[in-house]
Order: C-alpha cells, then sequence, then structure tokens
C-alpha cells in the first residue's frame, strides 16, 4: 500500500486537458439540443432537484459556506466563498 509520494497520473489536470474536456462537452450537448442553453434549459424542465441545482450553481455559483465556531468564549466568523 502506497502512502504519500508521487504518482503517475496524480495531480490536477492541465488547463489544456480541461478546456479539451469542457469543448467536447459543449459540442455533445450541441448536438443533442441545438444549443447549449436548450440543453441547459431541458436539465431545469427536468423536475430533478440535483439537476436543477447543477444548472444554478454553474450558472451563478455556489453559495458561500459559514462557519460559526465559539472558542473560548469568543465567536469567530469563518466564511468561504467558493468552497469545493
Amino acid at each position: 500500500m502506497a502512502s504519500g509520494g508521487s504518482r503517475a497520473g496524480a495531480g490536477r489536470k492541465s488547463i489544456a486537458e480541461e478546456m479539451k474536456t469542457r469543448e467536447l462537452a459543449r459540442a455533445a450537448i450541441t448536438m443533442k439540443h441545438g444549443s447549449v442553453e436548450k440543453g441547459l434549459k431541458s436539465l431545469l424542465d427536468s423536475e430533478e432537484p440535483s439537476l436543477i441545482k447543477f444548472v444554478y450553481e454553474h450558472a451563478v455559483g455556489k453559495p458561500t459556506k459559514n462557519i460559526n465556531a465559539k472558542i473560548e468564549g469568543e465567536v469567530i466568523h469563518i466564511r468561504f466563498k467558493d468552497a469545493e
């Protein structure tokens, strides 16, 4: 069992690879629905909560996450924006 260290294929994909994947996805959506906009609308029309959440998060971003913690009687507010 490996623990730590570098491994082949590990780490974030290159920006070029991400862009290629994005373009392939856009092309597939356009082929099926005629445009990306129509494809996203079909997801909204599905009435499937997880798909609707997906569309909204990609359209306007994920909501910020707030954590309130009390340490030694003092309240600390931590706010994460675009936490993934």
